[in-house]
């Protein structure tokens, strides 16, 4: 599947960028940054380079824990969310160089366009994940499947460290040219890694995460508990 950063651009939820810069329940903002906003998305989508590789694995459990591509991980919010999961699925995605090259040439002229960029291109690397999301979804449905929100390291007690173990078995540098640094910052900087769970279980989860889920506080597999 090949995703262009005009179609994240064209399908980007405007509301996310605004909630990356602050704009919390706050359902109108002033004509000068709706404009801004709309410049730097247009901006970012034609230089932008959307890449993503994704490795599917079993999942073995026993009663401490979960396993899966080399990782064992106790007992926790990860291994909530994969209850009954039988495989997982491993992906990063980048939406390149474009933002941090931006970014440095805003900051020598503007700070609000520069907070817009930044706040326009998490939303973007965000809209790559739920558009890689979907088609993973859709693809193990054909196969009698159903995936749980993405779980990303660094995310409640899920280890940023295994960040080391997504590089190894996705290749992520060969693959989509995102290295990982000493202190597991990733360069390009919007750049996701995260899995999957799929269960033979339909639990109903949205593919924008627990976060927008009304059963976020009461589902035994939400990421957010």
């Amino acid at each position: 599947m090949e995703i262009t950063g005009q179609y994240i651009a064209e399908h980007l939820n405007r509301r996310e960028v605004q909630r990356y810069l602050g704009y919390r329940g706050i359902t109108e903002i002033d004509d000068a940054t709706s404009k801004l906003i709309e410049e730097c998305i247009d901006e970012l989508g034609r230089e932008i380079t959307p890449r993503y590789v994704t490795r599917e694995f079993p999942l073995t459990r026993d009663t401490d824990g979960v396993s899966f591509a080399g990782m064992y991980v106790k007992e926790g919010q990860l291994t909530r969310n994969l209850t009954g999961c039988e495989r997982v699925i491993l992906f990063a995605a980048t939406v390149g160089v474009a933002p941090d090259v931006q970014v440095r040439r805003a900051s020598l002229r503007s700070m609000m366009k520069t907070a817009v960029i930044q706040a326009a291109s998490a939303a973007m690397v965000e809209e790559l994940c739920d558009i890689v999301n979907t088609g993973l979804r859709d693809e193990a449905m054909e196969r009698g499947y159903y995936v749980r929100p993405r779980f990303s390291p660094g995310y409640g007690d899920f280890p940023l460290e295994r960040q080391v173990d997504f590089f190894r078995e996705l290749s992520i540098t060969r693959e989509i040219g995102v290295s990982l640094s000493d202190s597991l910052i990733m360069t390009p900087s919007k750049s996701v890694t995260a899995l999957i769970g799929l269960s033979r279980t339909d639990r109903k989860c949205l593919i924008e995460g627990c976060e927008n889920c009304s059963m976020s506080e009461t589902c035994e597999f939400s990421r957010a508990r």
